[in-house]
């Protein structure tokens, strides 16, 4: 397809989750999604998915490692809605229950490159002592009733979170005709970095 008459552009995601740092988990698994605006379309890839259940490895960096692989191509006329990656980790706990851990949420890059991606995670308080005191005793605490909340901005001005670690995710993009579309492709001074910091 010639650039002059392109009808989409198309930007390619791959890549990988590589690992968490929950200072008080000890196993895990990610359940991973992208979410996007009305105007994004899925040309190939998926968009969702969950990864094995991994053990904190031993040492004095001991970190969740999953190196889960991400792969995903969108087509768009429009950057309004930008695909944002968002985590859910669980721990199983010794009676196998799935246990909230954290919750992240990052913006695919917007320019062609390399990437690093250090995601802060969150963990939801409940509203009052009582519950709290409640999920304390059932050791079951708070969640969101809806997975893509941390994308979203309504109502994060009245959620109380608490910071419960860091996830690491690299990124691999591609796009193509953006600039038919008025958008820049080249990344700026700090796309261009790669953002990888120590835990």
């Amino acid at each position: 397809m010639a650039a002059d008459s392109a009808t989409f552009f198309m930007v390619m995601a791959t890549g990988q989750l590589e690992c968490a740092d929950i200072p008080d988990c000890n196993n895990a698994y990610c359940k991973f999604m992208l979410v996007h605006g009305d105007d994004w379309h899925v040309l190939d890839g998926v968009e969702d998915g969950i990864t094995q259940i991994t053990r904190k490895s031993s040492g004095p960096n001991a970190q969740l490692v999953w190196n889960f692989p991400i792969d995903v191509t969108y087509k768009s006329t429009n950057a309004f809605g930008w695909p944002q990656l968002i985590l859910s980790i669980f721990e199983v706990d010794a009676l196998g229950r799935d246990v909230i851990k954290g919750y992240g949420c990052v913006h695919l890059p917007t320019a062609a490159g390399r990437y690093v991606r250090k995601v802060r995670l969150f963990r939801p308080l409940s509203s009052s002592l009582m519950q709290q005191f409640t999920s304390w005793i059932a050791g079951m605490p708070a969640e969101f009733s809806d997975p893509k909340f941390p994308a979203s901005g309504e109502g994060r001005e009245v959620t109380r979170v608490r910071s419960t670690g860091t996830a690491l995710v690299q990124l691999n993009i591609i796009t193509k005709d953006m600039a038919t579309f008025g958008y820049s492709e080249e990344a700026g001074p700090a796309d261009q970095r790669n953002e990888r910091s120590g835990f």
